[in-house]
């Protein structure tokens, strides 16, 4: 952070290289000024780094804004200029998106994120400012990029790419009378063949998303309830999909789903082809969140509280998953293990914390532990059903359920 707030330029804009300065990347690589505050706070509950960037990051959303056309109104159908020049980059269907979607997409989570920041640090004048921007810019997106159906135009163009469906789920953006057949036609892009920019003929279940839409897929599938398609997009092995490049020997992440391969070796990719990448590797996120299901509880940030909310595949092809965070008091671990009656779960929860456990709705007879109801277990409290979870509030201890179906 102190990197990118030091290549700040006097207008605002961070550079897309920090600390080299510079780049080309726009929006969705300077935003990076915003979103790696906010992480580092919900990762450690430390409001200092918010408050030593505040002064950066709002600078940055004015530099944004004086982007904006002065003689187009808000909703007006002109487009902004100059937020960025890349979009869902190394997508395989990147020609086919529209990348102001994706800037006006991350201009709306900026405002979000910074409308909480402000209420954080006591800024209520700004964070008002904020959250009335942020709904001006909802308003925009929605008449500009979705239409009556639920899908993603641009100008009259149909755009209908996996990332052009994504973020405005997770960002919670699409109109809420549009917002489910919004999810239908992001399904559809998966349901479906897609011909990538090469002109290769991608089956079902693959994954057309680059750089910024890879971080969000699998979330925004798991959040509207279809975890069954996140793990059958993780286990996919043909192009484009994560899988693939280990097929092709990877034991790291690369910079693209076919740096390499068996048939063509390099394929054309040496001018720029790293061998060593996060984008891609994001996908570590959803494994932690939520196959392990070890999530962060805002209202307690640095996991003083915590959730455990692990998605047990449905498909039945990923029999078990076993992992741990070590978090500011100490290492919280998750693991469970799937079979034909049903399946174990174990989690260790660390001294002076305390969890939210979320467990799949079945009755509470079928949760059990050492042969006990999981009524009579010390240390956990039952707090009800919410929504199709069965939830408990947990004291630190290692605990060990069967569930049995």
């Amino acid at each position: 952070m102190l990197a990118m707030r030091d290549t700040q330029r006097e207008d605002g804009r961070f550079a897309d290289i920090a600390p080299l300065g510079g780049g080309f990347g726009g929006i969705l690589w300077g935003s990076a000024g915003i979103t790696v505050a906010w992480e580092s706070y919900r990762q450690y509950g430390d409001k200092k780094l918010l408050a030593e960037h505040y002064e950066a990051m709002d600078n940055y959303i004015h530099y944004l804004l004086q982007q904006i056309d002065p003689q187009t109104h808000v909703m007006g159908e002109k487009y902004r200029s100059n937020w960025g020049s890349l979009g869902d980059w190394l997508s395989p269907e990147y020609d086919k998106s529209e990348k102001s979607l994706l800037w006006e997409a991350y201009f709306i989570y900026d405002l979000e994120l910074m409308s909480k920041i402000a209420s954080i640090l006591h800024k209520e004048e700004d964070a008002r400012r904020f959250n009335r921007l942020c709904r001006e810019r909802k308003l925009f997106f929605n008449k500009t990029y979705l239409d009556e159906t639920g899908k993603t135009s641009f100008r009259g163009r149909l755009i209908d790419t996996q990332v052009s469906y994504v973020l405005p789920l997770v960002f919670n953006i699409a109109d809420d009378r549009i917002k489910e057949t919004v999810r239908e036609n992001f399904i559809g892009t998966l349901l479906r063949e897609n011909r990538a920019d090469n002109g290769t003929l991608c089956p079902p279940y693959s994954l057309m998303t680059g750089f910024i839409g890879t971080a969000w897929i699998s979330k925004a599938l798991s959040d509207a309830g279809y975890n069954d398609m996140a793990y059958r997009l993780l286990q996919q092995t043909s192009y484009p999909s994560w899988l693939y490049p280990v097929e092709q020997g990877a034991t790291t992440i690369w910079e693209r789903l076919n740096s390499y391969t068996h048939t063509d070796g390099f394929g054309g990719n040496n001018r720029m082809n790293s061998f060593n990448h996060y984008s891609f590797g994001a996908i570590g996120s959803w494994l932690c969140g939520y196959s392990l299901g070890i999530e962060r509880d805002d209202a307690y940030p640095g996991f003083k509280h915590f959730i455990l909310a692990p998605e047990i595949d449905p498909t039945g092809e990923m029999t078990y998953a076993k992992g741990y965070y070590d978090s500011p008091y100490g290492r919280i671990r998750s693991s469970w293990e799937s079979g034909s009656k049903g399946y174990s779960y174990e989690f260790e929860i660390p001294a002076n914390t305390s969890a939210t456990i979320c467990l799949p709705d079945v009755e509470l007879h079928r949760i059990k532990s050492k042969g006990k109801n999981v009524k009579r277990i010390k240390g956990l409290t039952y707090t009800g059903k919410k929504g199709d979870k069965q939830t408990f509030h947990a004291v630190p201890g290692v605990y060990r359920f069967q569930i049995n179906r």
